[in-house]
């Protein structure tokens, strides 16, 4: 991944008060990342992060330049990206989504399962959806007894397959 690469982290769905706060609704694993942000695209245009904070299942964001309703109202519906080169560094072993989908799931002897499609957050542990090339899918549960090693410069995710399968 490029390091200028912009990764969605989210979309604005609504205002949020009078004085230009913008409601996002996360689309990241760990919506905390906007605390730490100085930088976010905002429909391609980048604004400089003033505060952010948590609300119900929403964040709040106050951007330099949107100082009332009516212009926090122009960006209903834009996505809201950020660098790859900004993102918080993941402590060794977790990845982000983003990086996951599109990684191609092989059995521990090499032989080709699928492409991981999509990631369902559980209660107990995530699972990843692989599809397969004759268009089925597989639901892998994201434990160690069944994802064995993830290689992402690579693209690959090795997967030992449940009974089941």
């Amino acid at each position: 991944m490029k390091p200028d690469e912009k990764i969605i982290v989210g979309r604005i769905v609504a205002p949020h008060g009078v004085r230009g706060d913008l409601r996002i609704l996360p689309d990241t694993d760990r919506p905390e990342i906007f605390k730490k942000l100085k930088t976010i695209y905002i429909g391609g245009t980048p604004f400089r992060l003033l505060s952010a904070r948590p609300h119900k299942n929403v964040y709040i964001l106050h951007v330099e330049g949107v100082n009332d309703r009516n212009r926090a109202e122009t960006l209903i519906s834009k996505l809201v990206e950020v660098p790859f080169s900004e993102l918080p560094k993941r402590a060794e072993g977790t990845y982000y989504y983003f990086e996951l989908i599109g990684l191609e799931a092989v059995t521990e002897d090499g032989r080709t399962v699928g492409t991981v499609k999509e990631i369902i957050e559980t209660g107990a542990n995530n699972v990843y959806v692989i599809a397969q090339p004759d268009g089925k899918e597989i639901l892998i549960p994201a434990i160690p007894s069944c994802v064995l090693s993830i290689d992402i410069k690579a693209g690959r995710m090795t997967v030992r397959l449940p009974e089941w399968e």
